[in-house]
């Protein structure tokens, strides 16, 4: 018996019709051309990709309704026997898609819009509590202040 390794190469791989090639080069063309943190995913989802060592984040994030999203047949979609539920780069075998040090959460587009909402309410609450803050420490001070008319 020989302790000569056998080299065994990839089969030979069939040449593409210049259709096929065209084709090939336009799918590659359009997946160069976007961002690398592009998700094409579910309609009434909402994608979002967070901080995955920010525990505090992750922790908020998780509050209000996100979670990490996990791509069920990820062995075969990396194997290629399968298409992806979700079109974004960073699938880990774990099913989990990562970026740098990003994970893919998601979360319903009504709660995502509602968040929106909130935020904005708390932003009208502080803008007008400072001016009231403003006037009454003024008023304390006995400053003047002056207010314009619409």
């Amino acid at each position: 018996m020989s302790d000569e390794k056998k080299i065994v190469s990839a089969p030979p791989v069939a040449p593409l019709t210049p259709e096929q090639k065209k084709a090939r080069y336009a799918e590659l063309r359009k997946k160069f051309g976007r961002a690398k943190s592009f998700v094409g995913g579910k309609s009434g989802i909402h994608y979002f990709w967070a901080a995955k060592d920010d525990g505090s984040e992750m922790a908020r994030l998780d509050m209000i309704g996100y979670s990490i999203v996990r791509e069920p047949n990820a062995k075969e979609v990396l194997s290629g026997t399968k298409k992806p539920e979700i079109d974004a780069a960073g699938l880990r075998e774990d099913g989990t898609y990562c970026l740098g040090d990003t994970i893919l959460m998601c979360c319903p587009q009504d709660v995502y819009e509602f968040s929106l909402l909130d935020v904005e309410e708390r932003f009208e609450v502080m803008k007008r509590s400072a001016k009231e803050n403003f006037l009454t420490e003024a008023e304390k001070a006995g400053a003047p202040t002056f207010q314009f008319s619409k």
